[in-house]
């Protein structure tokens, strides 16, 4: 299980006490935040379950995180539940680094390096591998390094990729391209396929280094579609989807409409019943209309909307949420309130509380991503769906 919750900070990181109080976000007048803080609040309610409590504020951390919403996440980092606490503080310092502002990311670093005593076991080592992460990201090979060998020493199966790529990232982060890459190769002919995607993480890391040249960068991302090659399943596609995004950002147009098509090609053939196939569809439908094409990306969404009734009921909630989150990209808010609607209408009919709190979670994650925003009717939904939730849980 935790094996494939590192895998994800791959994306998230740059590469994302009970807090039974709900915190109110200072940039709560902001209509993403919000949502968030309303994400927020249904996170931290889920007191029968801390560990699904801690998991969904660390998501909703990140989210303030990647907005760019600094204080705000150091807020809500400070009441997450249980050891992902440690990984939301080192999560944050990272992304403060990779916006400039070190100082601040060392502040933030300190309190997640503060944190980590105080948790034993292999949730330690999670968070050193995301506090080795952000000292990377401030250009401290050294400290990085030192703490990614260690922690792929008490668990090489676990973290050897992980921390490689961590390595690399400090390299890279002093623009020192050669030495990043023969620690990226040292993946290469990896057996573990978990080394793939460490070794496609790590060189799309590299290919946002603004102190690369734009050559070195484009060198890097087609590394990363290289090493993407072995990477099984839909996990490819989710990797080529990021990779898709990166060339837009460089103005490769072709190569990111290639990644995006073999993406799809991936996505189609899977079961419909499958629940990643409608989110991973809706993400290339968004990626289309990052590159211009939103009758494609409209195509794409019908689709993914006809998908939605047939995935678990459980699982209903997110994949109208991410419908909903792709037509906003496209800018019909029409669409996008439609399929927010639907997506609470699904919430509603989950009968235990636990469930239904972390389907509006997401919910209200995509909708305060989405900058659709929250309405008065879209509010009085959430404050009754809060007031209901007891038990079963």
């Amino acid at each position: 299980m935790h094996r494939s919750r590192s895998r994800s900070a791959a994306w998230r990181c740059g590469w994302l006490i009970a807090a039974s109080v709900p915190v109110s976000f200072a940039g709560a007048s902001n209509p993403a935040h919000d949502a968030l803080d309303y994400a927020f609040k249904f996170a931290s309610a889920i007191v029968s379950d801390p560990k699904d409590m801690g998991k969904a504020q660390e998501a909703v951390v990140w989210d303030l995180t990647s907005s760019g919403a600094w204080r705000d996440a150091e807020a809500a980092a400070e009441t997450v539940e249980g050891w992902r606490r440690g990984t939301a503080y080192a999560d944050l310092a990272t992304a403060l680094a990779k916006a400039g502002r070190a100082d601040e990311a060392k502040r933030i670093l300190a309190k997640a390096e503060a944190f980590r005593p105080t948790i034993e076991g292999w949730q330690n080592l999670r968070i050193a591998s995301h506090v080795a992460a952000a000292y990377a990201a401030l250009g401290d090979g050294d400290s990085a390094k030192t703490l990614a060998v260690a922690v792929a020493t008490e668990d090489a199966q676990q973290y050897g990729g992980m921390s490689t790529a961590t390595i690399a990232a400090g390299l890279a982060a002093k623009g020192q391209f050669d030495g990043a890459t023969v620690e990226l190769d040292r993946l290469k002919d990896a057996k573990d396929l978990d080394d793939a995607w460490w070794r496609t993480a790590g060189y799309v890391d590299m290919s946002r280094q603004k102190l690369l040249t734009r050559d070195q960068r484009i060198k890097a991302l087609a590394l990363a579609r290289e090493a993407a090659e072995g990477i099984p399943g839909w996990k490819k596609a989710e990797a080529l989807e990021s990779l898709a995004d990166e060339y837009r950002k460089l103005g490769l147009s072709r190569q990111a409409k290639d990644a995006v098509l073999d993406a799809e090609e991936i996505l189609v053939v899977l079961p419909d019943t499958m629940p990643i196939k409608a989110p991973l569809l809706s993400n290339c439908a968004r990626a289309w209309a990052g590159l211009g094409d939103k009758d494609k990306a409209r195509s794409l969404l019908v689709q993914v909307e006809s998908l939605a009734p047939r995935v678990q009921e459980i699982e209903r909630p997110a994949v109208y949420a991410n419908a909903a989150s792709s037509f906003a990209a496209i800018k019909d808010t029409a669409s996008a309130k439609r399929l927010y609607g639907q997506a609470l209408d699904q919430a509603t009919t989950l009968v235990n509380a636990r469930p239904r709190a972390l389907a509006v979670v997401e919910i209200c994650r995509s909708i305060g991503k989405s900058g659709v925003g929250l309405d008065e009717p879209t509010r009085a939904r959430l404050d009754a769906l809060y007031a209901g939730l007891k038990d079963p849980w």
